[in-house]
């Protein structure tokens, strides 16, 4: 038996693998949601509008996707744990330059910046589980990993009125950048994360193909495209359909905890069912474009309805999605996880930016229309990759 194998058997440090993916992925999204729940704030004292905010989350994931591959080919070479340091490093270190902008262009550029670290953080912290983790748990693993993503939404909304509104936003990206430098130093030491590619050539498998994964990551982009306006859209379209701004705040907090509490039950689900995992991905994108139907029509128990269907299954799968390509891939679990996840980060970033475009002319109704439209496909398309999941 592998060394790889025989350390996942015995679930060596397993709360520490959890609890430091956890830790380092969340401060890899920190700069983008912490610039979004802050963006009152922000606007107000360095003078900008709203427009750029969208634009500089684009670019944030713009990046990501750029060099996603990269990062991907980086981690399997230096190994799980200096990739996961790296990147939470990375990220703490934009996080402080955030806290330090003196203006628009500044904070614009250290965003777009962010999008590097956090590209380095997702493969690492991929491999760490596949490395960490006994396969009979790798299912909750990554459902931890992507419940992260939620997890920055829902403190970026409590570090508003906690401390923005209190000492000032700056200090939220301080306290953010030492969050980042506790994940780096508690990064377990596991030895199979000390490993580079060249000593594990012999345990590699062939894997699924590259149209496969090219599949996988149109699929994902589209999805994700579908999935990042939540977040982006959904206290404006709560207004819109008659909530104050303070429900509307709280029906993202909603939204953001059914999408949590759903991410990690479908991983645990995974572990105990052994289900297709790319039949149960197809699922939750078609149930969550139904969900995007019902964001669409104007009146606030169907819009709750749509909002709780569009989280908890429209933004779901993406912890379902990294295992599906990990047990896929399991000796390139960071490079087949960086391929797929390039097409996710460029869904995340045009996807928003387009529809803001056609909610501008066609109205929000047709927009979230459209998002429903884009999960519909993205499902579709995983439908040949059903069999080899």
């Amino acid at each position: 038996m592998s060394a790889v194998a025989a350390g996942a058997q015995r679930g060596t440090g397993v709360p520490r693998v959890l609890s430091s993916v956890a830790a380092v992925v969340t401060v890899g999204v920190f700069p983008v949601f912490l610039i979004g729940g802050l963006g009152v704030q922000l606007q107000q004292d360095l003078g900008f509008g709203a427009a750029l905010l969208g634009f500089g989350a684009a670019g944030f994931f713009g990046v990501a996707s750029l060099c996603s591959r990269s990062m991907g080919w980086l981690t399997e070479r230096i190994g799980a744990r200096a990739g996961m340091r790296l990147g939470a490093l990375g990220s703490a270190t934009c996080l402080f330059g955030l806290a330090l902008a003196p203006g628009v262009g500044w904070l614009l550029a250290l965003l777009w910046l962010a999008g590097l670290p956090n590209s380095l953080a997702q493969p690492a912290s991929n491999l760490l589980i596949a490395q960490g983790i006994p396969p009979a748990r790798r299912g909750m693993g990554f459902g931890v990993k992507q419940s992260s993503i939620p997890t920055a939404t829902l403190l970026a909304g409590v570090a508003v009125p906690a401390i923005a509104l209190t000492v000032g936003w700056r200090w939220v990206f301080v306290i953010a950048g030492v969050v980042g430098l506790v994940a780096a130093a508690t990064v377990p030491a596991l030895p199979a994360a000390e490993r580079s590619a060249p000593a594990r050539v012999a345990e590699r498998g062939e894997g699924s193909g590259r149209g496969t994964l090219l599949l996988i990551a149109i699929s994902g982009g589209l999805g994700s495209a579908a999935a990042n306006a939540l977040g982006a859209f959904v206290t404006t379209t709560a207004v819109g359909v008659g909530f104050s701004p303070w429900a509307a705040g709280l029906v993202l907090s909603l939204g953001s905890a059914v999408g949590l509490v759903v991410r990690l039950f479908a991983g645990v689900l995974a572990d105990r069912g052994n289900p297709n995992l790319v039949r149960a991905i197809t699922v939750m994108l078609l149930v969550g474009s139904v969900g995007y139907g019902l964001m669409a029509v104007h009146a606030q128990p169907v819009f709750l309805l749509g909002v709780a269907i569009g989280f908890g299954a429209g933004w779901a799968w993406p912890g379902l999605l990294n295992f599906a390509v990990a047990k896929l891939n399991p000796g390139r679990v960071a490079s087949a996880t960086s391929f797929t996840q390039t097409g996710i980060y460029l869904g995340g970033s045009l996807g928003p930016l387009l529809f803001g475009l056609l909610a501008q002319h066609a109205g929000l109704g047709s927009a979230w229309l459209a998002a429903g439209i884009c999960a519909i496909t993205a499902g579709v398309l995983l439908l040949p990759v059903r069999r080899g999941s």
